[in-house]
């Protein structure tokens, strides 16, 4: 019985040691584990190497002392990014999951409007986006709380923004089409933009100015815009 008592503290002993053994090899494997692969995804304004310089990441940091809670801070303290999540993993990976705020349109001086209503500058030109060519006074926010719901390929076709309110409408716009087309829209109604793609078709090739501001039907009018 005593034997058989020492054999199992003996068993236990070596459990133990070689557990202890393995925390070590971990620890110090972590400990000198440096950051091998950054993997940004979801990035289309923001460029990946500007992404990992504000993520102090370009240098290859030591893997314990990447803080993905304080990447994800600074990130979001940029107006282009709408939400962030960064994950590392034991062998050296970090993973940038970003959601970008959407470009909605670019100002007569150069700066573009996100979907968060902030207004940045950018080294490089953002293509398929509309040019607003003039002042939309206090209706600018509303604006752009409106073309969040627009569907990406039909914002893809507006090449200009005019606001054009007129005696009835206040909330009035034009917009310019990349098919040579004109399109007037009230902010309460924007949301019709999305069928053009359906309405065009019955246009049949002919060029002019197509109403969604007031009632429930199309009219195309040719000549003089008004």
């Amino acid at each position: 019985m005593k034997k058989k008592k020492v054999k199992t503290k003996l068993k236990r002993f070596i459990i133990f040691l070689i557990l202890i053994i393995v925390l070590i090899f971990v620890f110090l494997y972590y400990r000198n584990l440096k950051v091998k692969n950054i993997y940004v995804i979801g990035n289309s304004y923001l460029k990946e190497y500007e992404i990992i310089e504000l993520s102090n990441l370009k240098y290859y940091p030591y893997l314990y002392k990447v803080s993905t809670k304080n990447i994800e801070k600074t990130l979001k303290e940029n107006p282009i990014v709408n939400s962030v999540t960064v994950h590392k993993s034991l062998f050296g990976k970090i993973t940038i999951n970003i959601v970008e705020n959407k470009v909605l349109y670019q100002n007569m001086d150069g700066e573009y409007t996100l979907s968060n209503n902030e207004k940045i500058s950018l080294d490089k030109e953002v293509l398929g986006v509309p040019l607003l060519i003039n002042s939309c006074d206090e209706f600018c926010e509303k604006l752009v709380n409106k073309l969040v719901l627009v569907n990406k390929d039909i914002l893809n076709h507006i090449s200009e923004i005019e606001y054009k309110p007129n005696d009835l409408d206040k909330e009035r716009f034009m917009f310019y089409m990349s098919d040579g087309n004109y399109v007037y829209v009230t902010l309460s109604k924007l949301n019709v933009i999305n069928s053009y793609n359906e309405i065009y078709p019955t246009l049949e090739g002919k060029k002019g100015i197509l109403y969604l501001d007031s009632g429930n039907h199309f009219e195309i009018k040719k000549g003089n815009i008004e």
